[in-house]
């Protein structure tokens, strides 16, 4: 069996894939009979060797490939299709993963979809039926394509995750978690495992969520930020009250958003000396999650756009400190600006 697997929703990728080792049996076994390949230096040759070898006290072995289909995107992918004699052109690795035996699982995966922000993910998706390699294997292979979830299905995504832990869960408060959590569903999955011990096996409310004040208002600001990064109004204004309810700092929010500024600047400045993602991310450091999140922030904005942005915040703090406004009004006049832009 043939599996290719893209997408930036690297949580659910990896649930589907642990499905796949798990089919293998007893899990030492298992591990034992499951090869990571990096594509970058792999020749077909090798690929071959490695799906062809017989697994040890198991019914199958698995054989995972990262990036092989990224090594033939674009205009590299063409020029590398049309040098068939080439020993690792597109068709010798599909050559490579043609008849694969009963007892190979081989699977491909793709992060391309990626790297240039969640936003083009549709964009990635349709580039990917241009590959080469892709055109010749992807009509024999299980393709699914992780994109991350959109705003309104993460409240029906966090009451299935609770009901496979057997945890009870309100629809309002799921849909509090969602709000404050994010698309993030590494954090999602821990914090309602968390909520599930905090509850003690009774239904979870919004109370129970709203009673996590720490971690609520660490996530609560990030959703604030992007909100208002992201120029979405109606949930900049939401969150922004929530913030504000629960005794936020406007100096804080004012500093999450000049540190968030500060990485989308940093971004551009990199990217505009020709780095590549993968290099720009190496150089910035941080969780995979919150670099995809600046990326397609930045990726929206120019020097002179991120220099106006940070007047306002500039001036705002002027506004608070100096009294002219009061702070909640100052965040809403600036969260009002700052959604608006252009």
């Amino acid at each position: 069996m043939l599996y290719i697997f893209t997408g930036s929703d690297d949580f659910s990728l990896k649930e589907r894939l642990k499905q796949i080792k798990q089919a293998l049996g007893d899990e030492s076994l298992a591990s034992a009979n499951t090869t990571l390949l990096e594509a970058k230096n792999l020749t077909a040759a090798e690929l071959l060797n490695y799906v062809q070898t017989i697994p040890f006290l198991a019914p199958a072995r698995l054989v995972i490939v990262n990036g092989l289909l990224e090594r033939f995107e674009g205009a590299k992918g063409k020029t590398a299709a049309k040098d068939t004699a080439n020993k690792n052109s597109p068709d010798e690795f599909a050559r490579a993963l043609d008849n694969l035996p009963p007892t190979t699982l081989a699977v491909l995966l793709d992060y391309t979809t990626a790297k240039d922000g969640d936003y083009r993910e549709k964009e990635k998706v349709s580039a990917l039926a241009t590959n080469p390699l892709f055109k010749i294997i992807g009509s024999r292979a299980e393709v699914k394509h992780f994109a991350p979830l959109s705003a309104q299905n993460l409240p029906g995504w966090v009451m299935q995750r609770a009901k496979q832990s057997s945890i009870q869960m309100s629809v309002p408060a799921a849909r509090l978690l969602g709000r404050l959590a994010g698309p993030d569903l590494w954090a999602l999955s821990t914090e309602i495992e968390k909520l599930g011990l905090y509850a003690q096996g009774r239904v979870i409310e919004e109370a129970d969520v709203q009673a996590m004040v720490g971690y609520a208002q660490e996530v609560n600001i990030f959703s604030l930020v992007d909100a208002i990064l992201d120029c979405k109004v109606k949930e900049a204004q939401q969150s922004l009250a929530a913030f504000t309810s629960a005794g936020g700092s406007p100096g804080f929010l004012l500093f999450m958003l000049v540190r968030q500024l500060r990485l989308m600047v940093r971004y551009t400045a990199l990217k505009k000396r020709g780095l590549k993602e993968a290099e720009v991310f190496k150089v910035m450091g941080g969780s995979e999650y919150a670099l995809r999140k600046t990326a397609s922030q930045a990726v929206c904005q120019n020097m002179d756009s991120l220099k106006n942005i940070y007047t306002k915040l500039l001036e705002t703090d002027l506004y608070i400190k100096t009294g002219r406004f009061e702070p909640e009004l100052a965040l809403s006049l600036l969260v009002a600006e700052l959604c608006g832009r252009k």
